[in-house]
């Protein structure tokens, strides 16, 4: 509504503008000449001859200038990232310089010759062009954000990044747009010589350089990026360029030919020297490696990895990288999109596996977003599913699947899997109501421009109208990609379509949201059963260490009472008002790892209910309370005692013998306290004792531990040892009764020992 009310406001001022009668001094028709004759161009000139070369002159120049627009917004989606506010701010600096420029040519032409100038500028913006691309790199942007990451840097000020996202800019765009803005001014200041012809020539040229910016644009998209890249199309657009040079080049001689004395008088050098410099800049660019501007724009790989295969397409750049001791990884525009790395594999996997085991005989999946092909391979392994679906925006990152065969055992390929080169959304909007038997998506990183689409009220609407009665959706949720707010308003919106939901963590902060048209209950009694009879299935989830109804039970996180409350007052993400898209302005706006409004362990019953018997694990689950103990010890674990955790687990830690919870469980006192207690609860008081040991090497000070430890060693009958450390406890905390109550006990079965 506000674009329309600026649109009316300006064609209203046009319209008071064309009813004025405001008298123009220089085309006051002199008292001696007929009117016919007083705004007719002089014959002795050649200005119609000059409109052809202006003509295609603009229209090359257009068709670069909005050609390198298009190689701009890849380039820089690349460095920044895909954000709306990136794409906003870039159009912002393309916008104002253009107009500056417009601006500027406007004093120029009045000041100097307008041919000339227009030769220089067009080759100005030549060099300019190529040196901004040359200079650009994201080293400087990637240290950046790795240090606010290293150091858990605060959320950035609006102005911090807004500056973060500029200062790489201006030096490659400013100058190229502002050169931009010229052209037009300057080239109709080279044919415009008598009011009478002013609006015909305008709109010629308005003709040329508008189908000339229409055809660079789409040729650069569909065309140059994916058949010859980044760089290479940079080099074809600039020749372009350079070649619309000729014909201006042409329009200056035809000026220099007439008896306008303003004109006349240029010398051979004025008009060859921009030309000269123009083939400069661009011999000086073809010596450049051939992935001179990629290996600048894209991130520097890791240590141990390497790159395996690199692409353009229409989208986007795909890379495929392969760490050693990893796995492989799918990044496009330089941004990880899916790998096969364990703890990758374990959410991908469980967005299909988890649903699928609470359906008996699930028949049918939609899979939006192949990405590694992870979760659709995890689709077909469940027997009675004869048909997935898999819908992706993306040919490129489709054609490089062979790549993770390793992982997805070439699932493209699998009878039942059928690809579409479509949105997920239409593909829904394809099929009939009642269709599948889960839907499931992992779409691309969920701050980037357009995602929203796939994370709105009207999306899951539209999602649970083709679920059959008893379908799932379940949808992959990166909590630490957005800031907490908007992580509430995602969950608010799948919670106000599907009130029967759970939140599960998939792996780490990759959350999963699960949703249910009918019910959301999981029975562990049917988990272990169709576990047993999809032995694939299980096979594939104990490698994952997912293998047992304890561990899935275990991936809990919020109850759908527990949601509700923590986005209670969270504006849902629509159509209308995409808030994830606005929510994230940079790659410096860090997200929270699990926000702890939505996290109540204690709550797991809510999903569970048949996993507990008199608030008790049953046995098909038994140590369900303390695999969520320590996963809540997780959960709650500061930035830097997760860094720790992540070297620990490359040396192939466990706890209570899952290597996941090693991958994530920190290495606190607390969490070899709940061990202590656990298996000293279960009667293994020499596995108590050494994690009590281990509990004291990490905080030597702990009156609990020094309690645990020498409770243990009591029983254990180390009398003297388990009275030192009972004597420690109460020293350290008076109020604790039960240890001074242990010390006690202690003290008076080894008296008559010492007597």
């Amino acid at each position: 509504m506000l674009a329309v009310a600026l649109n009316a406001i300006a064609g209203g001022g046009a319209i008071a503008l064309s009813k004025s009668r405001i008298p123009n001094p220089k085309s006051q028709t002199p008292k001696k000449a007929s009117r016919r004759t007083a705004n007719r161009e002089p014959r002795t000139a050649n200005h119609r001859d000059l409109i052809a070369p202006v003509a295609i002159a603009l229209a090359l120049s257009g068709f670069a200038g909005l050609g390198m627009e298009i190689l701009w917004f890849r380039h820089f989606s690349i460095m920044l990232g895909a954000f709306r506010a990136v794409f906003s701010l870039l159009l912002t600096v393309i916008l104002v310089g253009i107009g500056a420029g417009s601006l500027a040519a406007g004093v120029m032409q009045r000041r100097t010759n307008a041919a000339i100038s227009w030769l220089a500028v067009q080759s100005l913006f030549i060099v300019a062009t190529l040196a901004g691309m040359w200079g650009a790199n994201s080293s400087p942007i990637d240290q950046t954000v790795s240090n606010a990451i290293s150091a858990h840097a605060s959320r950035p000020s609006a102005l911090g990044e807004l500056w973060f996202n500029l200062r790489p800019m201006l030096p490659e765009v400013a100058l190229p747009a502002l050169l931009i803005g010229f052209s037009f001014p300057l080239a109709n200041a080279v044919v415009q010589r008598v009011e009478e012809s002013v609006g015909r020539r305008a709109g010629v040229l308005y003709l040329a350089n508008t189908a000339g910016a229409v055809c660079g644009s789409l040729v650069s998209g569909f065309i140059l990026l994916p058949l010859f890249g980044l760089q290479a199309s940079t080099t074809i657009l600039m020749t372009v360029a350079a070649i619309g040079l000729i014909p201006v080049y042409l329009a200056v001689r035809l000026k220099a030919d007439t008896t306008d004395t303003v004109v006349s008088g240029f010398s051979r050098t004025a008009r060859t020297l921009p030309l000269a410099a123009a083939a400069a800049a661009i011999a000086a660019w073809l010596f450049l490696p051939s992935d001179y501007v990629g290996v600048r724009a894209l991130p520097k790989p890791e240590p141990n990895e390497r790159v395996l295969n690199q692409s353009e397409g229409v989208n986007e750049i795909v890379t495929i990288t392969e760490t050693a001791g990893k796995g492989r990884r799918l990044m496009t525009n330089g941004h990880a999109m899916s790998a096969t790395w364990p703890l990758s594999q374990r959410y991908m996997r469980a967005l299909a596996h988890v649903p699928l085991l609470m359906i008996d005989n699930p028949n049918r999946v939609l899979v939006i977003g192949f990405g590694a092909g992870n979760t659709t391979a995890a689709a077909t392994l469940h027997p009675s599913v004869t048909r997935v679906e898999v819908a992706d925006l993306s040919r490129n990152v489709l054609d490089h699947a062979s790549y993770f065969s390793g992982s997805n055992a070439n699932v493209i390929s699998d009878s039942r899997v059928s690809i579409f080169v479509n949105d997920g959304r239409h593909h829904l909007l394809m099929n009939a109501p009642s269709s599948y038997d889960l839907i499931t998506l992992e779409p691309p990183p969920i701050g980037y421009a357009g995602v929203a689409s796939l994370y709105s009220e009207e999306f899951y609407a539209l999602a649970k109208s083709r679920l059959k009665p008893k379908g799932f959706v379940s949808q992959w949720l990166p909590s630490y990609q957005v800031p907490v707010e908007t992580t509430l308003s995602m969950i608010k919106s799948f919670i106000d379509v599907f009130p029967r939901s759970v939140l599960l963590s998939g792996a780490e902060a990759d959350l999963i949201l699960i949703g249910a048209s009918d019910r959301i209950e999981l029975d562990p009694n049917q988990l272990f059963a169709n576990m047993s009879q999809r032995p694939g299935v299980r096979a594939d989830l104990a490698r994952l260490n997912l293998g047992t109804p304890r561990e899935i039970a275990g991936m809990f996180l919020g109850s759908p009472s527990k949601l509700a409350e923590a986005t209670r007052d969270a504006v849902p993400v629509t159509d209308d008002r995409p808030v994830q898209e606005y929510g994230v302005r940079s790659l410096l706006n860090l997200g929270e790892f699990v926000p702890g409004s939505v996290v109540d362990l204690s709550g797991v019953s809510a999903w569970c209910p048949k996993c507990f018997d008199n608030g008790m694990p049953v046995r098909v689950v038994e140590g369900l309370d303390l695999y969520l103990d320590l996963l809540s010890r997780a959960y709650g674990a500061t930035p830097a005692e997760g860094a720790r955790t992540r070297q620990l687990s490359d040396g192939g830690r466990t706890v209570a013998g899952s290597a996941y919870l090693g991958a994530v469980v920190p290495e606190t006192a607390d969490v070899h306290n709940d061990l202590g207690i656990a298996y000293a609860s279960r009667g293994q008081i020499d596995a108590a004792i050494a994690e009590f040991r281990q509990a004291l090497a990490l905080d030597p000070n702990s009156a609990q531990t020094h309690w645990h430890l020498g409770a243990a060693l009591a029983e254990r009958g180390a009398l003297k040892e388990a009275e030192e450390h009972l004597r420690t406890s109460v020293q350290l905390d008076p109020s604790n009764l039960e240890a001074a109550h242990d010390l006690e006990s202690v003290q008076s079965v080894s008296s008559p020992r010492r007597r």
